[in-house]
């Protein structure tokens, strides 16, 4: 972890450093951005639309992976680009050379005003455009105006993760690999497991004087060859650290590594169930639970240091309202936590939901003193776990936490979650910089890891004064987390 921290004033914990500009950023809007090969123009389809298609028909391996294309005639390609252009996010842009011939597609996306968070992705770019100075200067216009113009802090590169074009290029324009998601998306109907990368406000002073200097007409001699590579600039040798284990086969037209198939049925979303397990049970979160969860952490103001958004409340009729509110809401969807003696000890949330990749986040976790370092905390992850890969059958169940919280960051390795990076500059958390560090669990590592919980949830595993005899740590060879 490198982000700066400080102590929280009234916990003590570490926490990041103010941001200075805590309003959203704007949305990217219908401009034109000239440079000196091109420019990058908003998409009109009923202009584009017959340029676009010269110039990617019968190019299927553009589109390989992409969640769109390939199209099967110019009608098609046009009734699609046509929808995209209504879009707001993604915001599509046409890349157009100096003649104005229309030679590929680029999006400005995952779109996070509140946070400053963008991301440059569908990229489509004709055999014309691709390893021209226009490719290279169309990521460079974007990037400046995303950074400089509109004020993004964080400028995102994502691609699957088997697309050893596209994570060469992201490095070669300055972007910083963070991660690879394991069974992050189901494009389609087979797994993609995604690369992420990033460029921060802070960096992009340095990455545009690279650009800036690749660009320059003296770095291409007479016959259009460059002199110094934007690599080289970049120190863009890192990319040989990036590691893909993700499994593949050649697609079966255009020869590329991609995914194995899977089943792209959605999953169905979490419901009102009833969790029971030994130490208590789940039920869905309702204004009933309100008055014991205020008893519980009333005066416990550390419990929300790491919420990004929620807490500490001042009296009970704030927190009421938020109960309301949260008990309401869909996504995230809650559930509070019942002890043996009925009574409401905690919260945790389903969230982040999405069905048609089968990915799900458990966040949110609003563990009360009474229910910290107790069977029922670890026993509450167990029955969320199970009701996600048992029952509704999800691929990816994530664990997200600040970099900064470390009981959160060792307790999603005792459960079994596997670290997968640090996300910098992702959120922006009651007015403080963010970093992100992820955890996935997959369903093929499902069974092993309930047997683990199962193995240490057995009151065989407590001895007389109820002190552990084996380490759900040790089962799930969690220590790992003293490396982190």
């Amino acid at each position: 972890m490198t982000a700066g921290s400080e102590p929280h004033p009234l916990t003590g914990q570490p926490v990041g450093l103010p941001v200075a500009i805590t309003s959203p950023a704007p949305p990217p809007g219908p401009v034109t951005l000239k440079g000196r090969f091109g420019s990058v123009t908003r998409l009109d389809a009923t202009r584009h639309a017959a340029g676009l298609w010269r110039a990617l028909r019968e190019r299927d391996e553009v589109w390989t992976y992409m969640s769109f294309g390939p199209f099967a005639d110019q009608t098609a390609f046009s009734a699609w680009l046509t929808a995209r252009e209504k879009l707001e996010d993604p915001y599509s842009y046409t890349v157009l050379d100096h003649d104005g011939r229309e030679l590929g597609l680029v999006s400005l996306m995952s779109i996070k005003t509140d946070m400053r968070v963008i991301e440059v992705g569908s990229i489509v770019y004709s055999p014309a455009l691709q390893r021209t100075p226009l490719a290279t200067e169309a990521q460079y216009l974007l990037a400046r105006y995303a950074i400089e113009t509109l004020g993004y802090r964080r400028y995102e590169w994502k691609c699957d993760a088997l697309n050893a074009r596209s994570r060469r290029a992201a490095v070669r324009y300055g972007f910083v690999f963070e991660a690879i998601f394991r069974q992050h998306m189901i494009v389609k109907a087979r797994n993609r497991d995604t690369a992420y990368f990033s460029i921060l406000d802070s960096e992009w002073p340095a990455r545009k004087l690279a650009f800036e200097r690749w660009l320059q007409a003296e770095n291409f001699d007479h016959q259009g060859q460059q002199k110094t590579s934007l690599a080289v600039l970049n120190d863009a040798k890192r990319t040989r650290d990036i590691v893909v284990t993700s499994r593949s086969e050649p697609h079966p037209q255009t020869g590329h590594p991609v995914g194995p198939p899977v089943d792209p049925k959605p999953a169905p979303r979490p419901g009102p169930v009833t969790l029971t397990g030994r130490y208590g049970r789940l039920e869905k979160l309702g204004v009933q639970h309100t008055a014991d969860l205020w008893a519980s952490f009333a005066g416990h103001d550390r419990v929300w240091t790491y919420i990004s958004r929620d807490g500490p409340f001042a009296d009970a009729a704030q927190f009421a309202a938020f109960v309301a509110t949260r008990a309401a809401a869909e996504d995230p969807y809650a559930y509070a936590i019942i002890d043996t003696a009925d009574r409401a000890v905690g919260y945790v949330t389903l969230l982040r939901i999405v069905p048609q990749m089968r990915v799900i986040e458990v966040g949110h976790v609003l563990y009360s003193p009474t229910l910290q370092r107790t069977p029922l905390g670890t026993e509450t992850q167990y029955l969320l776990a199970r009701y996600v890969f048992e029952t509704l059958g999800y691929r990816r169940y994530e664990w997200k936490c600040n970099t900064f919280n470390a009981p959160s960051w060792r307790a999603a390795l005792r459960y079994g979650f596997v670290y997968e990076g640090i996300f910098r500059q992702y959120m922006i958390g009651k007015g403080r910089n963010r970093d992100d560090a992820w955890f996935s669990m997959l369903d093929s590592e499902w069974p092993a890891r309930r047997r683990n919980f199962e193995r240490w949830l057995d009151p065989d595993n407590f001895d007389s004064e109820g002190r552990q005899r084996l380490s759900l740590a040790a089962l799930n060879g969690a220590e790992s987390a003293r490396t982190q």
